[in-house]
């Protein structure tokens, strides 16, 4: 795709708060019409073809889930800033963006040829799964705020610039390849901004690049004693490591020196060793011919009892050896070579055994488990495969692989304390649903945890349900707040509940309010709100001219503030509309209801209308008269 001169651009790095998307970059460019082809028997040339334009936008994902769709409404102005064209719920299909993977630059969204501007509204996003974030047409998207390099922060600082860039690398930051220190630390709305330069949601704890938490990297970069600290006590340790290799330099040197001094010593003996060996050789070599001769029956009658006796007790001597020093399958092959000799055969089972023992020790249960198998009933092999099935469980369940160790722990049955376990793979699997947002299985697991963890997960199902419905998913929370049974924890949902009715009066969705502050009952002073919805919603009814509206609204307020004078208003504004709408029969009886009303008598008396249609043909009194 060409690069073409932007006829406008948008401000990098948009975003609106709770939005798991970025507005990278967003450019207006008009694309050259394309040179027609030209054709030899045409009898007319083509007509030349018009530029169009067009938008790019590019998104980056900020959320840990992967994007599979967005979509977004467009909004294009022409050069007075009149919105001459509104492109709703374009999508972008995303084969999978995962965290920090930008889309969507390759795109063109065609816009009418009179586009000077544009504005854009990220309207849903879906995720890989079922995971959906709805946002709404709002155009209320702000810039990220530019990045503060720390050279500018620490500014003739340099020491303690190096410092903070080493102990961000050294001891906050987990991955040494992305734990560069670039930036300032911050937070904006609820994003926080790592020193590595990447973006991270609020509920991220860690930064998903470097692995560096917010609150330390940010509690250094203020903590200026702190740092001057670390870099006393690193320039200390430098000048101590440079000493010490100094040290272990002259050191070495030194024992060089000695070393050749020592060989140089020993090869001088050598020599002269080496002389005196050639001269007692040849003295040595008479001697031996004139007495080998007699020694040579004596030599026979000495074979005879080695081989017999004196090399196999030698062998099993040294086999015992090395089964008392733990050389297991040594000692198997060297009794093995002795055959039937003394107790070998036996002392080969306890070799076995031993070895076994030590693959159990050695953490390498699945052949400990067919070592003690194959051992049959020799000792406790028995009980040593059930405690080697046993510590395999115990495993999988430091691992996280619930399911599994579930599955190994079950056949053990009430061995040591293979039940508690159990009850904790089930206590871990159900938070882990809970986490993912699996209601059902939270609740199958949750059945078979005891008292102390059911209280734990009593809460995580309240701040679940509570966490769904502020997110605007009422059914669904309601499916959590369905399995709280603890009284203690009824008052965060209604509390929940009641912020949200807050909310929805604020947002001036008063229906919505007061449904949720009906169902609230008695809760605080929700009978107050009820009254004081009413009296909102008649006010803006009010505003709206639907007096009837407000009147039904104004009354339901009750003794809410100034309702009651604000019925006789409503009242007499109603008789005016009616009469305006030529409905005078209706307009007489709603104001002959406030007949003791100055404005509404004056009308009533005054106007011709009520004579013609009203007093003159006997459908009701005349004020006048009474």
């Amino acid at each position: 795709m060409p690069d073409l001169e932007p006829l406008f651009e948008l401000k990098e790095n948009l975003y609106k708060e709770t939005c798991p998307a970025v507005l990278q970059s967003g450019v207006l460019v008009q694309i050259p019409a394309a040179a027609p082809e030209t054709q030899a028997e045409a009898p007319q040339p083509a007509p030349p073809q018009e530029p169009r334009s067009a938008v790019r936008l590019t998104f980056r994902n900020i959320d840990s889930r992967a994007i599979t769709a967005l979509f977004i409404d467009l909004h294009v102005f022409d050069k007075v800033n009149t919105e001459i064209e509104v492109i709703r719920d374009r999508r972008y299909l995303v084969p999978v963006a995962g965290r920090d993977e930008t889309f969507g630059g390759e795109e063109e969204i065609p816009v009418d040829a009179a586009a000077n501007s544009f504005s854009v509204a990220i309207k849903r996003i879906e995720f890989e799964g079922e995971d959906v974030w709805n946002g709404s047409a709002s155009l209320l998207f702000d810039a990220l705020p530019a990045r503060r390099p720390l050279e500018s922060a620490f500014a003739e600082e340099e020491k303690l610039l190096a410092q903070y860039r080493r102990d961000f690398r050294d001891t906050l930051a987990e991955n040494a390849e992305k734990a560069e220190a670039v930036f300032e630390p911050e937070t904006y709305k609820d994003l926080w901004l790592c020193a590595c330069g990447e973006i991270n949601r609020a509920s991220e704890e860690k930064c998903f690049a470097c692995g560096a938490a917010y609150e330390p990297q940010r509690a250094l970069f203020e903590d200026r004693e702190k740092l001057q600290e670390n870099l006393e006590a690193f320039e200390k340790a430098e000048a101590e490591r440079a000493e010490q290799e100094r040290i272990e330099a002259e050191r070495r040197a030194a024992e060089e020196r000695a070393a050749a001094e020592e060989a140089a010593r020993k090869a001088a003996e050598e020599r002269a060793a080496a002389e005196e060996r050639a001269r007692k050789k040849r003295l040595h070599r008479k001697i031996f011919l004139s007495i080998s001769i007699p020694l040579f029956a004596l030599a026979a009658v000495f074979a005879v009892v080695l081989i017999t006796y004196l090399i196999p007790q030698h062998n099993y001597d040294a086999a015992a050896a090395l089964l008392e020093s733990g050389k297991y399958d040594a000692a198997i092959e060297a009794f093995s070579e002795l055959g039937r000799y003394s107790d070998s055969t036996e002392r080969i089972t306890e070799a076995e055994y031993g070895k076994a023992l030590q693959l159990l020790e050695d953490g390498k249960y699945d052949e400990a488990v067919a070592a003690f198998e194959a051992l049959g009933d020799y000792a406790d092999s028995a009980e040593q495969i059930t405690e080697a099935k046993y510590r395999k469980a115990l495993k999988t369940l430091e691992s996280g692989a619930y399911n599994e160790a579930l599955s190994q722990l079950e056949p053990l049955g009430d061995y040591k304390e293979t039940q508690e376990n159990i009850e904790l793979c089930y206590f871990n699997l159900g938070m882990k649903a809970v986490e993912e947002d699996d209601v059902t299985a939270a609740a199958e697991h949750y059945a078979h945890v005891n008292a102390a963890h059911a209280e734990e997960m009593q809460q995580a199902f309240c701040d679940k349900g509570i966490e769904i419905y502020n997110a605007g998913d009422e059914a669904h929370a309601q499916e959590y707040f369905d399995l709280v049974t603890e009284e203690s924890l009824l008052p965060q949902i209604n509390a929940a509940y009641y912020a949200r009715g807050l909310a929805l009066v604020e947002d001036a969705d008063y229906d919505a309010a007061l449904a949720i502050f009906e169902k609230l009952g008695d809760y605080e002073d929700c009978a107050e709100q009820i009254q004081r919805v009413h009296y909102l919603k008649a006010e803006a009814l009010y505003d709206e001219a639907d007096y009837a509206g407000a009147l039904d609204e104004f009354e339901a307020a009750g003794d809410y503030e100034d309702a009651a004078s604000r019925i006789t208003e409503t009242t007499y504004q109603l008789g005016v509309q009616q009469l305006e709408n030529g409905e005078v029969l209706d307009s007489y009886y709603t104001l002959y209801a406030i007949r003791d009303d100055a404005d509404a008598y004056a009308l009533l008396v005054s106007d011709s209308r009520y004579y013609i249609y009203v007093y003159d043909v006997g459908v009701g009194p005349n004020p006048l008269d009474e």
